[in-house]
């Protein structure tokens, strides 16, 4: 089981690498260009490796609709507004918000399976709260003006699609589940997860509206860091996540997976040489053990 608990923790450091290499292009490509290529890239990865491995076969034809329903909801959704958030408020701020798929999941599994909530539950949801807002109100530093903690926009809007995108988040993981409780390979779930998704959001190249359309041309460089984003953060941070989740207890691994918010502290200290603020400090770790409360009960 503890293999399992490691497959988490590589799975919340993959994102928290991946996160960094797509603020830049985000910002580059816009947020929609940026997915609507990094999952094409993905998709053609997940078929790939679920083609050689043969694992097709453990997709039962009445799982489909509900893995598509998830890929929708939790990738083409989750992502696209994700990637919208890091392109206006950052690799930092974008991961505090996203630890917000924690609480929203255990308000699902009560609202949508009738769980019961304890004490102790209710305390976690509370202190992930209050974590993402010390950490987004007093997590900025007037001595650290990297391009990671510069405000592109409206941090309004940034905020918004950042907690929307953990809600999509938590929707796809519930539904995923039993899926993969009935023998689903996680592999092949992602393949299909992100194919659709990748379908759906390739029609977004036709519009003219000047949120969608690329705000640059492709570059080589630009494609191999997407490909690379795409690889860490998708094709073996998600399938990391999905193999953990198959295998060992959910809440325990959603915890684990959710520590990427202070994997990316260490990772912009030791990449900028400066010193996260005390602000963000507490406001990750406050939200972390928020998360651990509410799946570790």
């Amino acid at each position: 089981m503890i293999f399992y608990y490691i497959l988490a923790l590589l799975a919340a450091l993959s994102w928290s690498i991946a996160s960094l290499i797509s603020a830049d292009l985000t910002r580059t490509l816009g947020g929609i260009g940026f997915n609507r290529i990094r999952l094409i890239f993905v998709s053609v990865m997940l078929i790939f490796y679920a083609s050689v491995a043969n694992t097709w076969s453990s997709i039962n034809i009445n799982f489909l609709i509900t893995i598509i329903i998830s890929g929708v909801i939790g990738v083409f959704l989750g992502d696209t507004l994700l990637f919208l958030a890091l392109q206006k408020i950052g690799p930092r701020r974008n991961n505090i918000l996203f630890s917000l798929a924690a609480p929203f999941t255990i308000f699902l599994n009560i609202f949508v399976l009738n769980e019961k909530m304890f004490l102790v539950q209710l305390l976690g949801c509370f202190l992930v709260f209050a974590g993402v807002i010390v950490a987004i109100v007093y997590g900025d530093s007037s001595d650290n003006k990297h391009r990671w903690e510069i405000i592109e926009g409206s941090i309004r809007f940034g905020i918004i699609f950042g907690i929307l995108a953990a809600l999509c988040q938590a929707i796809g993981l519930i539904l995923m589940k039993p899926i993969l409780n009935a023998g689903a390979d996680p592999i092949a779930s992602a393949a299909i997860r992100t194919s659709i998704s990748a379908f759906l959001l390739s029609f977004t190249y036709f519009s003219n509206n000047e949120i969608i359309i690329d705000k640059a041309k492709f570059t080589i460089n630009i494609i191999l860091k997407t490909i690379l984003s795409g690889f860490l953060g998708m094709a073996l941070g998600m399938s990391l996540l999905l193999i953990a989740l198959q295998q060992a207890d959910a809440g325990i691994v959603a915890t684990l997976s959710s520590t990427s918010p202070i994997m990316i502290l260490f990772l912009i200290w030791i990449i900028t040489k400066k010193i996260p603020t005390l602000g963000a400090w507490i406001g990750t770790v406050t939200a972390i053990i928020g998360t651990t409360l509410i799946f570790v009960n």
